[in-house]
């Protein structure tokens, strides 16, 4: 009854881990050209195979938190995580009749998409300054460990949140 209960809080669990991991444990200066965008990989596999526990307000918070953690203009991440986690349900049956491989690029061409919306939000308060190679370093290295990501979190959804075989039925 408890890990019942427990299994819908699992997406949103996840989430906070990949924030907390990308924010605090792989450090701006260290990981500056090398910084995946976890929450991104986290939020598209969960909308995408669990969208009745990962909604639009989930990608808002989430958002919000990155904000809150990194220090950026609050609302820029809620805003672009969003912005993107919506179509995902649009295209969601066709996404998920794919093969792995063809994700990849549309995992980068979503982290692409949500670098240039936060650039263009930003640009106002930067003078058209930009970092191309941040900008695409984030995005290559969000493609490239989206593979150890979305293992991790098959494991967990299948482990966690399936129902095992003859779960409700009572002998």
């Amino acid at each position: 009854m408890i890990l019942a209960s427990l299994s819908r809080w699992i997406p949103a669990l996840t989430l906070i881990l990949a924030v907390a991991i990308q924010e605090l444990a792989l450090p701006w200066r260290a990981w500056s050209v090398f910084r995946p965008d976890l929450a991104l990989l986290c939020l598209f596999y969960w909308r995408l195979y669990r969208p009745d526990l990962c909604g639009p307000l989930l990608a808002f918070l989430i958002g919000l938190l990155i904000d809150m953690v990194s220090g950026a203009p609050l609302g820029l991440n809620a805003f672009s995580k969003t912005l993107f986690i919506l179509p995902i349900s649009y295209f969601g049956a066709r996404l998920r009749a794919t093969d792995f491989l063809f994700l990849l690029p549309v995992v980068a061409l979503l982290g692409a998409g949500e670098q240039l919306v936060q650039w263009v939000t930003l640009l106002p308060l930067q003078q058209g300054w930009a970092r191309w190679d941040l900008v695409a370093g984030r995005v290559i290295s969000t493609a490239l460990c989206a593979p150890l990501v979305v293992a991790g979190l098959i494991h967990l959804h299948r482990t966690w949140l399936e129902e095992t075989p003859g779960a409700g039925r009572r002998s």
